[in-house]
C-alpha cells in the first residue's frame, strides 16, 4: 500500500501567476533562461538556477549558486505571491494545451528505494545531477516542481475527480500556451480521493532526477522530523498522458569529416535523403538524420538484446549507432551528447548542430504502454528517452517544508 498524503501547500495568487510561473526548466535553452531571470526577479527560473546557467569560470561554486536559489525564493515569499493552506490539502491541477486535457492529483508520495515494487521507475539519471538537486532542496527548503507519475486509471477514479473538479477552482492560468486550473481538496474528500490510490501501482513519468534527489537528501540529511520522508507529486491517469520525444545532438569526438560520419552510417543501413524535416520525421522503427543541413532516414539496427527495453526505438538507437558510430557508452553523462526536446523545435536541434558541426538524431515518441512494459520488466531505458507534454509549470504549488511538523532546517555549508 502506497498512500498519497495532503500537505499544507501554498498555490501561486491569480494576479501573481503570469509573472512568477514557468515552464520546466529543460523547456528553456540556457541563454532562454538567463534571459528571463534578469528581465523578471520574480520569474521562478531564479529559483531553479543550476550550474549550465553560470558562467563557465563560476559554475564550481555551489554554494554561491544555492544561496541564490534560497534568495530568490525568499523573495516570493516577502512578496506576497502565494496563498497558504494550512489546512492539509491534495490539489487537482488541470492541464490543457490545444486540444490535449489531462487532470492529476498532487499530494505526497514516501520517498522509496529505487527497486520499490509500487513506484516504478522506467528510465536511468545522472548522479551529478542529482546530488546537486538534493542540496537545493535542502538548501532552500522548498519544492515546487513535483515528480509526475502516471497510473492505470479506472472507473471510480474517474468519476470521483469529476466530482471534485465541478467545485469552484483556485486558480485558472493560461501561460505560454498552456491554461492551468487547481482546486484544493481537503478533509473528507482528501481521504476519500487518497483512498481510491492505494492499491495503485505508479509509474515516474517525468522527474527521475528529482526522485533520485529526494533518495540523496534523506540519506545525506536524515529525515530531521519527517518531511523529507515524502516528494512533492502529481498523479496522471494513463490515459490522458501525451509522449512526446527527445531528440539528440552529437559531436564527433574523432573530429571526423561529415562524409566520414556518413559513410559509417550506411555500413549500418541505407540512407534516404529528404527534403526538409517533415519528410525526415521517423517512424517507429526509424529515425531522422540531421548533418550538415540535409536531412536522412534510416531504419533502426534491430535490437541488441531480448529484453523489453532493447526492443524500445531509443535502445536501439543508442546500442546500434550512437555506442558503435560515436562511442557512446554512458549517454547520461558523455559531454558529447545533449537532448533537445521536441516543444524546444527542431529548429533550435538544427541551430545547434550547425554552430557545433554537430549531427542531430530525431525520433518516433516512446509510447505509454511501452514505457509501463520497461517499468513492469524492472528495466530502465536509456536517458531523455520521453518527453511528457503539457509539463506541470512550475512555481504554480510550493511545498514548504518548514510548514511540515517537527521540520528542523538542517546547515548543508
Amino acid at each position: 500500500m502506497t498512500t498519497l498524503l495532503p500537505f499544507p501547500g501554498l498555490v501561486v495568487k491569480s494576479e501573481w501567476a503570469d509573472q512568477v510561473t514557468t515552464g520546466p526548466y529543460d523547456a528553456y535553452t540556457p541563454e532562454q533562461r538567463t534571459s528571463i531571470s534578469e528581465e523578471n526577479p520574480y520569474s521562478f527560473l531564479n529559483v531553479t538556477k543550476s550550474r549550465e546557467d553560470l558562467p563557465e569560470e563560476l559554475r564550481e561554486d555551489v554554494g554561491s549558486l544555492l544561496d541564490s536559489c534560497s534568495e530568490a525564493m525568499q523573495r516570493l515569499y516577502d512578496a506576497d505571491v502565494y496563498n497558504s493552506h494550512d489546512e492539509v490539502s491534495l490539489f487537482l491541477y488541470r492541464l490543457e494545451i490545444n486540444d490535449h486535457v489531462q487532470t492529476g492529483v498532487m499530494g505526497l508520495l514516501p520517498v522509496t528505494n529505487d527497486d520499490d515494487k509500487k513506484i516504478l521507475r522506467h528510465e536511468l539519471f545522472r548522479p551529478n545531477r542529482a546530488e546537486l538537486m538534493a542540496h537545493h532542496l535542502v538548501r532552500v527548503g522548498a519544492s515546487s516542481s513535483p515528480v509526475s507519475l502516471t497510473y492505470r486509471s479506472d472507473a471510480s477514479l474517474e468519476e470521483e475527480i469529476s466530482r471534485l473538479c465541478e467545485a469552484e477552482p483556485e486558480l485558472v492560468s493560461e501561460s505560454e500556451g498552456i491554461l492551468q486550473t487547481v482546486w484544493a481538496v481537503a478533509r473528507e474528500d482528501a481521504k476519500r480521493l487518497s483512498s481510491l490510490f492505494e492499491e495503485k501501482i505508479f509509474y515516474v513519468t517525468d522527474g527521475h532526477h528529482r526522485l533520485a534527489a529526494a533518495s540523496e537528501a534523506l540519506k545525506v540529511f536524515g529525515d530531521a522530523g519527517g518531511p523529507l520522508k515524502h516528494i512533492q507529486a502529481v498523479l496522471f491517469p494513463d490515459s490522458e498522458m501525451l509522449v512526446l520525444p527527445f531528440h539528440r545532438r552529437v559531436q564527433d569526438r574523432q573530429e571526423r569529416s561529415f562524409e566520414e560520419i556518413l559513410s559509417e552510417l550506411k555500413k549500418i543501413a541505407p540512407l534516404t535523403q529528404q527534403s526538409d524535416v517533415e519528410q525526415a520525421r521517423p517512424q517507429p522503427g526509424q529515425v531522422g538524420i540531421y548533418i550538415e543541413g540535409s536531412w536522412y532516414t534510416m531504419e533502426l539496427p534491430a535490437a541488441a538484446g531480448a529484453r523489453v527495453v532493447d526492443a524500445l526505438d531509443v535502445s536501439r538507437l543508442q546500442n546500434g549507432i550512437l555506442d558503435p558510430v560515436f562511442d557512446i557508452k554512458d549517454p547520461g553523462s558523455d559531454p558529447i551528447i545533449s537532448y533537445v526536446p521536441e516543444p524546444v523545435g527542431i529548429k533550435a536541434l538544427e541551430s545547434q548542430c550547425d554552430s557545433s558541426n554537430a549531427v542531430g538524431f530525431i525520433l518516433h515518441p516512446t509510447s505509454i504502454d511501452e514505457l509501463m512494459a520497461v517499468a513492469d520488466a524492472g528495466e530502465r531505458m536509456p536517458p531523455k528517452s520521453s518527453y511528457f507534454e503539457p509539463k506541470p509549470r512550475s512555481g504554480v504549488f510550493v511545498r514548504r517544508l518548514n510548514r511540515e511538523s517537527g521540520w528542523i532546517t538542517p546547515v548543508t555549508s
